[in-house]
């Protein structure tokens, strides 16, 4: 199986994923939260790009079942019910709902993802789950780190790394990886003992943890603490057994 690792969402062409297993990774904090709120009940995710999309997506699609979230530059977007906070997420708030979800940056991933095979939405809070769909798949596979604002983010790499790691170890698979993917490999396994605390030191950990967001990070940094694995399918982020 060949691994191709992406730190950033731009450096990647179409034609580079098309008919590949696709995970999509953004660990601080758009891929948590969207564990997070398919593990409490949510129907589904749509994630979008900007604030104005999603609002005229809830329009389409009816305002008494969905609900605005999102986020930009760490804060809740206003007038929207719920930010880009895993803590928001709880089954009273979000069971049966339908989230349109756009962020500064997890949910603009998602416009790399038509030409996909199967898009994963990928965290180190289910990183074994995504680890075995993808090895159950026997695809070639694309890792794509969001980043921050367009700049490398050290959590997303790590989560890219890990999995990389455990489709290696744990799933004994011979692969073939990129350089990227050989550089995520090498920094997850010179800080496996220490992921909590290596993601609350880089910078998108330290500016989350400023604006009060340390218990999202530290949630983030759990791994398997939430073991679903969320497929795009029909524009649609849902959990795998809704198939």
């Amino acid at each position: 199986m060949r691994i191709d690792l992406f730190l950033l969402p731009g450096s990647v062409g179409e034609h580079r994923l098309a008919g590949k297993t696709l995970v999509l990774i953004d660990v601080l904090r758009a891929s948590t939260t969207i564990c997070q709120a398919l593990k409490a009940g949510a129907r589904a995710i749509i994630p979008v790009e900007e604030p104005d999309q999603a609002a005229e997506m809830r329009q389409k699609i009816g305002a008494e079942n969905s609900l605005l979230a999102g986020e930009r530059q760490g804060i809740k977007i206003e007038n929207f019910k719920l930010g880009n906070s895993p803590k928001e997420y709880t089954e009273e708030v979000v069971r049966d709902k339908t989230i349109i979800l756009t962020t500064t940056n997890g949910t603009r991933a998602y416009t790399k993802a038509p030409p996909s095979r199967l898009i994963i939405t990928g965290a180190l809070v289910n990183i074994s789950a995504i680890a075995h769909q993808v090895a159950q798949t026997g695809k070639d596979a694309v890792i794509l780190c969001a980043g921050s604002e367009g700049d490398f983010s050290i959590e997303d790499a790590l989560c890219g790394g890990m999995l990389v790691h455990k489709l290696e170890s744990d799933h004994q698979l011979s692969l073939q990886l990129n350089d990227a993917a050989s550089l995520a490999l090498l920094l997850y396994r010179s800080n496996s003992r220490a992921l909590a605390e290596t993601i609350a030191r880089g910078e998108h950990g330290r500016c989350l943890i400023e604006l009060g967001f340390a218990e999202d990070v530290a949630l983030a940094s759990q791994a398997d603490a939430i073991p679903v694995v969320p497929i795009l399918r029909d524009q649609r982020i849902i959990l795998e057994d809704n198939s």
